[in-house]
């Protein structure tokens, strides 16, 4: 990416956030049109989605912990998207700056431990979807 893409995604990321704050309200108007997870009302086991929609109620209302407990994901691939972010603007200004790792064994792990999250959370109820 040249230095003008990179200036436009640093730009553009920020403004993409700030609308859909604006239009949180919008947005989580849509929720009921979602519908329930088929897959948990077949099995009554949490998919790997189920919460999300909480999830971002939750974080729409700035309660982080409870947006966690919902599913974890969310929180976590914003979280990786702000340390992307941090890395383009620290990038842009000349500075080279790696705050996530870049080795593959890592990611797997996450990865890895997410799917046993996926699981335990069906035997749990503290770290259930409420």
């Amino acid at each position: 990416m040249n230095k003008k893409q990179k200036i436009a995604v640093a730009v553009a990321a920020p403004t993409a956030v700030l609308l859909i704050w604006i239009f949180r309200e919008q947005i989580l108007g849509l929720a009921p049109y979602l519908g329930v997870c088929t897959f948990y009302e077949l099995t009554g086991i949490h998919c790997p989605g189920c919460g999300n929609t909480r999830s971002v109620r939750a974080l729409f209302n700035g309660d982080i912990l409870l947006s966690v407990r919902n599913n974890a994901v969310l929180p976590f691939l914003l979280l990786l998207l702000l340390c992307l972010y941090i890395e383009l603007v620290a990038d842009i200004c000349g500075k080279k700056i790696k705050i996530l790792p870049r080795k593959l064994w890592i990611w797997l792990v996450v990865i890895g431990l997410f799917c046993i999250y996926f699981v335990v959370r069906n035997f749990i109820p503290a770290i259930a979807p409420v």
